[in-house]
């Protein structure tokens, strides 16, 4: 008996080998952060003292610190980007410069109760996991960012969790990120005001309603002692509009007049934190490593001083803030040239930095994982005496803090026994801290130098004795907690190298075995199958044992659990039962192995395929895209050309104009997209915010796009089968143009929020787009299930109907040309046999080009999380992520259901292409996968190449889907 798999059978076993190569190899990089249940202690300042050597029995004296507040506000603003709290001089754009005084006004006039720093975000800038790091003092995975959806409780030691013990009349209000990721601090619903925290479309609702409540509880009699509140309509305003917007001078200046009214309620036993989360990108987005995305604000006020006025602690300061900047890599001077200020001006401070800041000021235990430095300018001794005092006050908090994070290495070291935090390698970072730790042993065992420091006078030559020492412990020991810090972003992401390498293999495998499927007629003996599956399987699992026996301690394989052996050995089985096939003859002979459109296809997909190990290449991908959309085209001319039987004038002008309008038509469209932060200043696409409506050049042309997308629609509708479709198909095309109209017009027009109009955005955001996938959806059920129609009429009438769904959850350039997409692939279903292969990799390639011109990038900047909303007036996690899908999508899936329209007329052909489609994704999927395995330490991984990556997977499976669709189907 012989085995002969279905088309559709090895079509599906492809696949899942695919997938199961691409989960072992994500398993390998993709990994988080190990955290424990451990909670922060008190420290006594001279615990341990020194921490390197036996303990001394003499330590210098505890200077205490100012009695720490009873009180606390925060203000969260959410994308409060720094720039946006500046004064500046001749500002270049009204909307977000000096629309938020207060600060600066505070700054100028309580110099010594006032504190303003550039609060720098550990990407991805999400809002979840800036909570989160601002909280714990802990550094963020890659994958954390995909969490941003759907924030889980924090299974490790925070911030909040010290405050609540202490301070328990605790109150919260706004963004329900918040009570998401700290159930059980916030608890008590008679003291949370939560708002959904991703209703992105309102600018007022979540803010008016924390304002509704804020007040009564500042005034009211129950005396708070914490305030939270999470403002998001300025990073709602973004969203929507973007920076340069008179919507957005609007939310600022209601910011600005809640900090100056928050005031009237601040005495000297209450602490101001105002700060943001992120910043926020020139098109108003978040999530990326962009400059303007990294800095937020961050403000501390009390009336009370709050910091040592002088100068010589300034001077001592700011040398502590360019220490600290210079390690870790702050660029002042992009800052400078991105955000117009003059960066040099104002300390930079990571954001877990606040974490040991407002554990000193509030004296709170700091929690176990921190990994941030106190911030400088904020420790104050109780009596300032003298400046060695004063000095002696700082070792003791730094001291503190870096025993916190010494205890925290030695934790995370014993419990994972990972190599990166052995003795031996981190002995670098240490020697910092013993350095720090000799000083004072060194001062401590000079008498006259305790006796000094409880002094009440001290001359400047008994200054000048001890006070360079000091400042060397107190800058020996910021060295290791910064050092710490870049040590741990370097080596954070432990990859497991041994598991990538088994998901490379397979990938690998599973892509020649597609190769050699797409040539041969699977053919062999149930015999041999089950004796090649069960030999594999044996040496593949006899491999693993001896292999693991020799290097399972050194990081390889941890992450490999029997379950995945054992797969990974079925799946090398598999493979080689497909490479042991054998026909008596090859694949059916057509017109494809007479030309060389195959091997040319698959030189054009290597080719882009090994461009993705560039960092410039992936930068800018979408200009590569479009010279290979120009070059096949071409080939494509010359295809139909060499076709031609006879060389008349009709004959020829046939087989270049359809080309040729293709190739126009992707040239037009090319025109819009959206930037890449690395792009600037290179990039000059026209954004969907460059429409608007008005008596100018710009309100003619929108206008007119307008009036050229009904007509379109109108010329579309005459493809499907009856006055049924087209009805429906127009219906849901008008939703769509009514909705970009409503965008074009709100985005260019501040209105009054009227009940009315409330009402009205209602039906147009919720409502209407309900409409567009019911009709949707029953068009398709109907036109599929209907023996009416030929196959071409339902692949048109699928492709037409499922475009407007794809259209609406688009911004208004981007849904123009979704709902143009199908003329393009028109243009490619006209041609002959001869040209099919060509037609199929344009149409492949096309996806990617509709990709980047709706305005994608693979980067998290640009995710549509705007899509997740419509249709939606409440956050839906499962349907938001299909619509988030589908936005993202939409150029591939337009690709996916073209093909469908190439190959319908050829059923009996269908092996080679079919197979020839999922060899066009696996290939840059593998490849994709041996970049990254080898730059898995580069500067660009986790902001170029992994996130292309993740979109390359994303494509892969859909275009594996996609194929085997169509087998079903044709």
């Amino acid at each position: 008996m012989y085995l002969r798999p279905s088309l559709g059978l090895v079509l599906i076993t492809l696949t899942c080998l695919q997938v199961f190569g691409l989960y072992l190899f994500l398993k390998g990089f993709l990994l988080t952060r190990q955290t424990f249940p451990l909670q922060g202690r008190s420290y006594d300042s001279w615990d341990r003292f020194p921490v390197h050597q036996t303990p001394l029995q003499q330590v210098p004296t505890v200077i205490e610190p100012k009695q720490p507040f009873k009180r606390t506000v925060v203000i969260l603003i959410d994308a409060l980007r720094f720039d946006f709290v500046l004064d500046i001089e001749n500002a270049t754009n009204p909307y977000y410069l000096n629309q938020f005084p207060v600060l600066q006004q505070l700054q100028r006039t309580q110099p010594q109760s006032s504190l303003l720093f550039q609060f720098r975000a550990d990407p991805p800038t999400t809002t979840m996991q800036r909570v989160k790091g601002i909280m714990t003092g802990s550094l963020p995975t890659f994958i954390d960012a995909g969490a941003n959806f759907a924030s889980s409780a924090v299974g490790e030691d925070h911030l909040l969790n010290h405050i609540k013990s202490k301070f328990e009349k605790m109150y919260f209000f706004g963004d329900d990120t918040w009570v998401n990721l700290f159930p059980e601090t916030f608890n008590d619903t008679s003291r949370r005001f939560e708002s959904d925290s991703f209703k992105m479309l309102d600018l007022d609702s979540v803010d008016n309603d924390i304002l509704k409540h804020l007040w009564p509880v500042m005034e009211g009699e129950d005396q708070w002692q914490v305030a939270i509140a999470h403002f998001l309509g300025v990073d709602h305003c973004g969203h929507t509009y973007g920076p340069s917007d008179p919507n957005m001078a609007i939310k600022l200046n209601q910011m600005n007049g809640v900090i100056e009214r928050m005031l009237n309620y601040v005495d000297k036993d209450t602490l101001l934190v105002v700060m943001g989360d992120h910043g926020m990108s020139v098109e108003g987005d978040h999530g990326g490593e962009s400059v303007e995305e990294l800095m937020s604000t961050l403000f501390l006020y009390s009336p009370r001083q709050l910091t040592l006025d002088s100068d010589y602690y300034r001077v001592f300061f700011k040398q502590i803030h360019q220490q600290r900047a210079s390690r870790l890599g702050y660029d002042i001077e992009s800052i400078s040239t991105r955000l117009l200020y003059d960066a040099s001006k104002y300390p930079i401070v990571a954001q877990i930095h606040l974490v040991p800041t407002l554990a000193y000021l509030l004296q709170v235990p700091i929690p176990f994982g921190n990994l941030g430095a106190i911030i400088p300018d904020v420790i104050y001794p109780a009596h300032d005496t003298n400046t060695l005092a004063s000095l002696l006050h700082m070792v003791q908090q730094f001291r503190v803090n870096a025993l916190q994070v010494f205890d925290y290495l030695n934790q995370y070291a014993d419990q994972t026994h990972q190599i990166d935090f052995s003795a031996e390698k981190i002995k670098p970072i240490l020697h910092h801290l013993y350095t720090a730790e000799e000083i004072m042993v060194q001062l401590v065992n000079q008498p006259q130098f305790l006796s000094k420091v409880e002094a009440e006078q001290i001359t400047q030559e008994e200054l000048e004795l001890f006070d360079t020492q000091l400042k060397e412990a107190i800058l020996a020991y910021d060295a290791f907690l910064i050092s710490t810090i870049k040590y741990c972003e370097a080596i954070w992401a432990q990859f497991d190298t041994g598991c990538m390498f088994i998901g490379i293999v397979l990938l690998g495998v599973s892509t020649l075995a597609s190769f050699w499927m797409m040539m041969f007629r699977p053919h062999i003996s149930y015999k041999k199958a089950f004796g090649v599956c069960a030999l594999v399987l044996s040496i593949c699992l006899v491999g693993a044992y001896v292999t693991l026996s020799h290097v399972g301690g050194q990081g390889w394989f941890e992450k490999m659990e029997d379950i995945d052996w054992i797969g990974a050995s079925a799946a090398l089985a598999i493979c080689c039962i497909f490479f042991l096939m054998k026909s008596k003859q090859v694949a059916p002979t057509s017109v494809f192995w007479y030309t060389c459109d195959w091997y040319l296809l698959l030189i054009a997909d290597i080719a882009q395929s090994f461009t993705l190990g560039s960092n410039s290449y992936v930068i800018w991908e979408d200009y590569g895209t479009l010279f290979a959309l120009g070059s096949l085209s071409v080939c494509w001319t010359l295809r139909n050309l060499k076709a031609l039987a006879s060389y008349t004038r009709f004959s020829v002008l046939e087989a270049v104009l359809y080309p040729l309008l293709f190739l126009i038509l992707v040239r037009i469209t090319s025109v819009t997209g959206q930037c890449r932060e690395e792009q600037f200043p290179d990039c000059s696409y026209i954004y969907s915010n460059s429409l608007e409506f008005g008596n100018h050049a710009v309100g003619y042309f929108s206008l007119l796009l307008m009036v050229m997308t009904v007509s379109m629609l109108g010329y579309l509708s005459r493809w499907l089968p009856n006055a049924q479709f087209a009805a429906v198909y127009l219906v849901s095309g008008i939703i769509v143009v009514l909705r970009m109209v409503q965008e074009i017009y709100l985005k260019n027009t501040v209105l009054q929020k009227t009940q009315y109009l409330m009402v009205l955005e209602k039906c147009m955001d919720v409502y209407l787009p309900r409409v567009v996938y019911g009709l949707c959806l029953v068009g398709t059920g109907a036109c599929i299930y209907s023996k009416k129609y030929t196959k071409v009429t339902i692949g048109w009438s699928v492709l037409l109907l499922w475009s407007t769904v794809l259209a609406i959850v688009q911004r208004p350039f981007a849904s123009i040309i979704v709902l143009a997409s199908p003329i393009l692939i028109d243009l490619l279903s006209r041609g002959s046999s001869s040209s099919l292969l060509i037609r199929l990799g344009l149409l492949h390639f096309l996806g990617h080009h509709l990709f980047f011109v709706t305005g994608h990038q693979a980067s998290f900047t640009s995710l549509p999380w705007k899509a997740a909303f419509v249709g939606f007036d409440e956050m839906n996690y499962y349907g938001g992520m299909i619509l988030v899908t589908l936005s993202t999508m939409a150029g591939h899936i337009i690709s996916w259901l073209g093909m469908f329209i190439l190959l319908v007329d050829v059923p009996s052909l269908l092996t080679l292409p079919l197979h020839l489609l999922t060899l066009l994704q696996s290939i840059p999927t593998f490849l994709c996968a041996i970049f990254i395995l080898i730059l898995r330490r580069h500067l660009m991984t986790w902001k170029i190449f992994a996130p292309r990556f993740l979109v390359q997977i994303l494509i892969e499976v859909g275009a594996h889907l996609a194929v085997i669709g169509l087998e079903k189907t044709l």
